[in-house]
């Protein structure tokens, strides 16, 4: 059977009528809500998230998740839920659209809509369910039955919010203007269903609010250089020894502050930020001394806590941990050609050059420490 069939013989199955349990006099406190609402932004969590307001740039990825509150007015299980996207509000903004990412690219398997199971605030956690996405439909749909329909949670009426499903949207390369993006606000396409079979109304339906902007800036470390996990083989204090690393994020790095980085290496007193050069999307960071040898130096971007780590290890030519006899024969393979290091794990000697005083200081660095693990 189909997705859309399945949800529409649910609907048809479950939705029986409306439930009586409002009195005239005896209004509920609250009522179920469904809300959209942003978490992440390009893997950088929001301050304050979740939020049902975020202002991103052009192609930006937001984490958003459908969140469920308060479906007990009257003390109701949730047997099954079922909630639909608006595709009509993907153009709500002046220009271009918000959509999910590689929209209908991968409709039969699409990793930017799914139910998370293992989410502590899913809604139907640890229960036996048939949870489903539908992202072949426009608006993409999510649902879940409980296999057990008197086991279904019963909300607190506390305004506390339960995950229903997980969606990445992403502004067009053109997209401009505030952009209102919501639910199918119709309780038979978007609906809450009780253990009696019962389809509770009326629903509440909060929209989520995308400002896009070519200024607003989501920053995230991409990449280094020398790479992260990158190993630094010269021996120490015989040279110039990695003091500068040149990081590159994901949009300009102007603004970038040394406050905005950390930098640990497992000591008290690790080297600190001395200057920061920035030129396009890339930065330039300069250290008040050179990495500690024998262990590994992180450098963190505070706000995205993104990283990149580098080590320097004296001797340990190939990098497997060790400054051994494996790094004697490497550094000759280096030597006769047939294999390709680069300068910071071949120059041991740091005379700026692959030649035979690399060998030898190999040779004396395996001397002294007999072969010993480097971390």
């Amino acid at each position: 059977m189909s997705t859309a069939g399945f949800f529409g013989r649910l609907v048809l199955c479950v939705a029986v009528g409306v439930s009586a349990a409002y009195g005239q006099d005896q209004a509920p406190q609250a009522i179920p809500t469904y809300s959209l609402e942003a978490f992440e932004v390009n893997g950088i969590p929001i301050p304050g998230a979740p939020v049902q307001s975020v202002a991103v740039g052009p192609k930006d990825i937001i984490t958003c998740k459908i969140m469920l509150r308060d479906w007990s007015p009257n003390g109701e299980k949730l047997r099954a839920y079922q909630v639909k996207l608006d595709d009509a509000t993907y153009a709500s903004g002046d220009v271009g659209v918000v959509q999910p990412v590689d929209f209908q690219m991968n409709p039969d398997k699409d990793p930017n809509a799914f139910i998370d199971e293992s989410d502590p605030t899913w809604v139907h956690r640890g229960r036996p369910t048939i949870p489903l996405v539908d992202s072949v439909s426009l608006g993409y749909r999510w649902l879940s039955v409980l296999l057990d329909p008197y086991d279904g949670p019963v909300s607190d009426q506390d305004g506390k919010k339960y995950s229903c499903g997980t969606v990445k949207l992403t502004p067009s390369p053109n997209a401009t203007g505030t952009f209102t993006v919501g639910f199918v606000e119709d309780p038979f396409t978007s609906s809450v269903i009780s253990t009696e079979s019962v389809q509770l109304e009326p629903i509440n339906f909060e929209r989520l609010t995308v400002k896009v902007s070519p200024e607003a800036k989501w920053r995230r470390l991409l990449s280094s250089d020398p790479p992260s996990g990158a190993v630094d083989a010269r021996r120490a204090g015989k040279g110039d020894s990695w003091d500068k690393i040149r990081l590159t994020f994901n949009c300009d790095s102007a603004g970038l502050k040394p406050e905005d980085l950390v930098v640990e290496d497992g000591s008290p007193n690790p080297p600190k930020v001395k200057r920061l050069d920035a030129a396009g999307s890339e930065v330039t960071v300069e250290l008040d001394r050179p990495i500690r040898a024998g262990g590994w130096t992180t450098l963190t971007h505070k706000a995205s806590k993104t990283s990149t780590r580098i080590g320097s290890f004296p001797g340990d030519v190939n990098g497997d941990g060790r400054a051994d006899s494996e790094d004697v024969l490497t550094m000759i393979r280096a030597l006769n050609g047939s294999e390709t290091l680069p300068l910071h794990r071949s120059d041991v000697d740091h005379n700026g050059t692959l030649g035979a005083g690399d060998l030898l200081a190999v040779l004396e660095v395996v001397s002294a420490t007999g072969g010993a693990r480097t971390r």
